[in-house]
Protein backbone atom coordinates (compact mmCIF):
# COMPACT_ATOMS: atom_id res chain seq x y z
CA UNK A 1 0.00 0.00 0.00
CA UNK A 2 1.41 3.36 -1.00
CA UNK A 3 1.69 6.19 1.49
CA UNK A 4 2.04 9.91 0.81
CA UNK A 5 3.83 12.54 2.91
CA UNK A 6 1.95 15.57 4.02
CA UNK A 7 2.65 18.98 2.45
CA UNK A 8 3.85 17.30 -0.71
CA UNK A 9 3.93 19.65 -3.71
CA UNK A 10 1.95 18.34 -6.60
CA UNK A 11 3.22 19.31 -10.02
CA UNK A 12 0.74 19.53 -12.84
CA UNK A 13 2.79 18.45 -15.87
CA UNK A 14 -0.11 19.13 -18.16
CA UNK A 15 0.06 22.87 -17.41
CA UNK A 16 1.88 24.74 -20.22
CA UNK A 17 4.49 27.47 -19.42
CA UNK A 18 3.52 31.13 -20.07
CA UNK A 19 5.55 31.65 -23.29
CA UNK A 20 4.14 35.12 -23.96
CA UNK A 21 5.30 36.38 -20.58
CA UNK A 22 8.76 34.87 -21.05
CA UNK A 23 9.14 36.39 -24.53
CA UNK A 24 8.07 39.79 -23.23
CA UNK A 25 10.74 39.67 -20.51
CA UNK A 26 13.40 38.69 -23.04
CA UNK A 27 12.45 41.63 -25.29
CA UNK A 28 12.63 44.07 -22.36
CA UNK A 29 16.13 42.84 -21.49
CA UNK A 30 17.21 43.11 -25.13
CA UNK A 31 15.94 46.70 -25.41
CA UNK A 32 17.79 47.61 -22.21
CA UNK A 33 21.08 46.22 -23.53
CA UNK A 34 20.68 47.91 -26.95
CA UNK A 35 19.83 51.22 -25.29
CA UNK A 36 22.89 51.05 -23.06
CA UNK A 37 25.16 50.27 -26.03
CA UNK A 38 23.69 53.17 -28.03
CA UNK A 39 24.21 55.68 -25.21
CA UNK A 40 27.73 54.45 -24.52
CA UNK A 41 28.59 54.61 -28.22
CA UNK A 42 27.34 58.19 -28.47
CA UNK A 43 29.39 59.23 -25.46
CA UNK A 44 32.53 57.66 -26.89
CA UNK A 45 31.93 59.25 -30.28
CA UNK A 46 31.53 62.68 -28.68
CA UNK A 47 34.90 62.32 -26.97
CA UNK A 48 36.85 61.26 -30.05
CA UNK A 49 39.56 63.77 -30.95
CA UNK A 50 38.70 65.64 -34.12
CA UNK A 51 41.06 64.62 -36.87
CA UNK A 52 39.63 66.69 -39.71
CA UNK A 53 37.01 69.35 -40.20
CA UNK A 54 34.61 67.19 -42.22
CA UNK A 55 33.64 65.33 -39.05
CA UNK A 56 32.06 68.41 -37.56
CA UNK A 57 30.79 70.24 -40.62
CA UNK A 58 33.70 72.69 -40.88
CA UNK A 59 35.18 73.01 -44.40
CA UNK A 60 38.83 72.17 -44.97
CA UNK A 61 41.47 74.87 -44.33
CA UNK A 62 42.63 76.78 -47.39
CA UNK A 63 44.86 79.73 -48.32
CA UNK A 64 44.60 81.32 -51.75
CA UNK A 65 45.91 84.33 -53.62
CA UNK A 66 43.09 86.87 -53.72
CA UNK A 67 44.73 89.73 -55.61
CA UNK A 68 48.08 91.00 -56.83
CA UNK A 69 51.01 89.57 -58.76
CA UNK A 70 53.05 86.85 -57.06
CA UNK A 71 56.15 88.03 -58.91
CA UNK A 72 56.04 91.23 -56.87
CA UNK A 73 57.32 89.13 -53.94
CA UNK A 74 60.36 87.75 -55.80
CA UNK A 75 62.77 90.19 -54.15
CA UNK A 76 61.14 90.00 -50.71
CA UNK A 77 63.47 88.26 -48.26
CA UNK A 78 62.53 89.87 -44.95
CA UNK A 79 59.28 91.47 -43.81
CA UNK A 80 57.97 93.46 -40.90
CA UNK A 81 55.04 91.50 -39.48
CA UNK A 82 52.19 93.52 -38.00
CA UNK A 83 48.77 92.39 -36.79
CA UNK A 84 45.29 93.87 -37.03
CA UNK A 85 42.06 92.85 -35.22
CA UNK A 86 39.99 95.96 -35.94
CA UNK A 87 37.49 94.18 -38.21
CA UNK A 88 37.11 91.05 -36.11
CA UNK A 89 33.95 88.99 -35.88
CA UNK A 90 33.60 86.27 -33.23
CA UNK A 91 31.33 83.23 -33.32
CA UNK A 92 27.76 84.33 -34.02
CA UNK A 93 28.67 88.02 -33.66
CA UNK A 94 29.82 90.28 -36.45
CA UNK A 95 31.65 92.51 -34.01
CA UNK A 96 34.09 91.51 -31.29
CA UNK A 97 32.49 94.10 -28.99
CA UNK A 98 29.13 92.31 -29.17
CA UNK A 99 30.75 88.98 -28.36
CA UNK A 100 32.47 90.42 -25.29
CA UNK A 101 29.24 92.06 -24.13
CA UNK A 102 27.47 88.71 -24.34
CA UNK A 103 30.20 87.01 -22.36
CA UNK A 104 29.93 89.76 -19.75
CA UNK A 105 26.19 89.12 -19.42
CA UNK A 106 26.84 85.40 -19.00
CA UNK A 107 29.32 85.97 -16.19
CA UNK A 108 27.00 88.44 -14.47
CA UNK A 109 24.17 85.89 -14.54
CA UNK A 110 26.47 83.50 -12.72
CA UNK A 111 27.25 86.33 -10.26
CA UNK A 112 30.92 86.22 -11.19
CA UNK A 113 31.63 89.61 -12.81
CA UNK A 114 35.26 89.49 -11.66
CA UNK A 115 35.77 86.37 -13.80
CA UNK A 116 34.76 88.32 -16.90
CA UNK A 117 37.58 90.80 -16.34
CA UNK A 118 40.02 87.88 -16.18
CA UNK A 119 38.51 86.43 -19.35
CA UNK A 120 38.71 89.75 -21.22
CA UNK A 121 42.31 90.35 -20.14
CA UNK A 122 43.32 86.88 -21.26
CA UNK A 123 41.35 87.29 -24.52
CA UNK A 124 43.36 90.37 -25.47
CA UNK A 125 46.76 89.49 -23.99
CA UNK A 126 46.88 86.09 -25.67
CA UNK A 127 47.42 87.83 -28.98
CA UNK A 128 50.86 89.24 -28.20
CA UNK A 129 51.80 86.56 -25.67
CA UNK A 130 50.75 83.45 -27.60
CA UNK A 131 49.24 83.82 -31.10
CA UNK A 132 51.61 86.34 -32.67
CA UNK A 133 54.85 84.74 -31.42
CA UNK A 134 53.63 81.35 -32.65
CA UNK A 135 52.85 82.76 -36.09
CA UNK A 136 56.29 84.39 -36.29
CA UNK A 137 58.10 81.20 -35.29
CA UNK A 138 56.27 79.00 -37.80
CA UNK A 139 56.48 81.57 -40.61
CA UNK A 140 60.27 81.80 -40.16
CA UNK A 141 60.71 78.05 -39.75
CA UNK A 142 58.78 77.20 -42.92
CA UNK A 143 59.44 80.38 -44.90
CA UNK A 144 63.21 80.29 -44.42
CA UNK A 145 63.39 76.81 -45.93
CA UNK A 146 60.63 76.87 -48.53
CA UNK A 147 60.37 80.40 -49.97
CA UNK A 148 63.53 82.11 -48.64
CA UNK A 149 61.46 84.63 -46.65
CA UNK A 150 61.42 85.44 -42.95
CA UNK A 151 59.87 88.13 -40.77
CA UNK A 152 60.02 89.91 -37.44
CA UNK A 153 57.01 90.91 -35.37
CA UNK A 154 56.47 94.67 -35.20
CA UNK A 155 59.78 95.48 -36.88
CA UNK A 156 60.03 98.67 -38.96
CA UNK A 157 63.46 98.37 -40.57
CA UNK A 158 62.55 96.10 -43.48
CA UNK A 159 61.47 97.41 -46.88
CA UNK A 160 58.42 95.17 -46.99
CA UNK A 161 55.59 94.52 -44.55
CA UNK A 162 53.26 91.58 -44.01
CA UNK A 163 49.94 92.60 -42.46
CA UNK A 164 48.20 89.72 -40.70
CA UNK A 165 44.57 90.73 -40.33
CA UNK A 166 42.32 88.41 -38.33
CA UNK A 167 38.76 88.83 -39.59
CA UNK A 168 36.97 85.98 -37.80
CA UNK A 169 37.44 83.73 -34.77
CA UNK A 170 35.36 80.70 -33.87
CA UNK A 171 36.41 80.08 -30.23
CA UNK A 172 35.16 76.49 -30.26
CA UNK A 173 34.68 74.36 -27.15
CA UNK A 174 36.15 71.27 -25.53
CA UNK A 175 34.51 69.99 -22.35
CA UNK A 176 35.31 66.32 -22.81
CA UNK A 177 31.89 64.98 -23.79
CA UNK A 178 31.35 67.77 -26.33
CA UNK A 179 33.92 69.26 -28.69
CA UNK A 180 33.80 71.89 -31.41
CA UNK A 181 37.05 72.99 -33.07
CA UNK A 182 38.35 76.53 -32.99
CA UNK A 183 39.22 78.15 -36.30
CA UNK A 184 40.11 81.56 -37.71
CA UNK A 185 39.86 83.42 -41.02
CA UNK A 186 42.58 85.89 -41.99
CA UNK A 187 43.86 88.22 -44.68
CA UNK A 188 47.58 88.39 -45.45
CA UNK A 189 48.54 91.67 -47.13
CA UNK A 190 52.07 92.23 -48.44
CA UNK A 191 53.02 95.91 -48.83
CA UNK A 192 56.06 97.81 -50.03
CA UNK A 193 57.77 100.65 -48.19
CA UNK A 194 55.29 103.22 -49.53
CA UNK A 195 52.33 101.15 -48.34
CA UNK A 196 51.31 99.90 -51.78
CA UNK A 197 49.63 96.48 -51.72
CA UNK A 198 51.59 93.86 -53.65
CA UNK A 199 49.69 90.65 -52.92
CA UNK A 200 46.70 89.70 -50.81
CA UNK A 201 46.13 86.13 -49.66
CA UNK A 202 42.97 84.97 -47.93
CA UNK A 203 43.04 82.18 -45.33
CA UNK A 204 39.87 80.39 -44.33
CA UNK A 205 39.01 77.73 -41.73
CA UNK A 206 42.39 77.61 -40.00
CA UNK A 207 41.38 74.89 -37.55
CA UNK A 208 43.26 74.72 -34.26
CA UNK A 209 43.38 71.45 -32.33
CA UNK A 210 46.09 69.70 -30.36
CA UNK A 211 47.04 66.20 -31.43
CA UNK A 212 46.35 64.64 -28.01
CA UNK A 213 42.99 66.39 -27.72
CA UNK A 214 43.77 68.06 -24.38
CA UNK A 215 42.98 71.54 -25.70
CA UNK A 216 40.37 72.48 -23.10
CA UNK A 217 41.75 76.01 -22.96
CA UNK A 218 40.53 78.19 -25.83
CA UNK A 219 43.95 79.82 -26.19
CA UNK A 220 45.66 76.46 -26.67
CA UNK A 221 43.37 75.79 -29.63
CA UNK A 222 43.70 79.22 -31.23
CA UNK A 223 47.49 79.24 -30.98
CA UNK A 224 47.44 76.16 -33.23
CA UNK A 225 45.21 78.04 -35.67
CA UNK A 226 47.86 80.73 -36.08
CA UNK A 227 50.59 78.11 -36.44
CA UNK A 228 48.63 76.40 -39.21
CA UNK A 229 47.96 79.69 -40.99
CA UNK A 230 51.68 80.55 -41.07
CA UNK A 231 52.61 77.19 -42.58
CA UNK A 232 49.79 77.29 -45.11
CA UNK A 233 50.65 80.85 -46.18
CA UNK A 234 54.18 79.72 -47.01
CA UNK A 235 52.76 76.78 -48.94
CA UNK A 236 50.41 79.05 -50.90
CA UNK A 237 53.25 81.40 -51.89
CA UNK A 238 55.34 78.43 -53.06
CA UNK A 239 52.39 77.12 -55.09
CA UNK A 240 51.75 80.48 -56.78
CA UNK A 241 55.42 80.87 -57.66
CA UNK A 242 55.41 77.45 -59.33
CA UNK A 243 52.31 78.38 -61.34
CA UNK A 244 53.95 81.64 -62.45
CA UNK A 245 57.12 79.81 -63.48
CA UNK A 246 55.15 77.34 -65.61
CA UNK A 247 53.43 80.17 -67.46
CA UNK A 248 56.79 81.59 -68.46
CA UNK A 249 57.86 78.34 -70.13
Amino acid sequence: MLSFKKNCTIVDYKKKPNLKKNNKMKKMKLYTVVGFITIAGSAIKAQVTIGNSSNVGTPSPMVALNSGDIESLDKVKKVNIIYDYSELGVGAFRKEEDYLNKRKEDFEKKKKPEDFEKFKTNWVNSRKERYEPKFEVLFNKEGGKVIDMTGTNYATSNAYTLLVRTVFIEPGVNIGIMKKPSYIDLEFVFKDKEGKELCVFYAKNMIGVQAAGFDYDMGSRLVESYAKSAKMLVGAIKKERKKAAKKKK
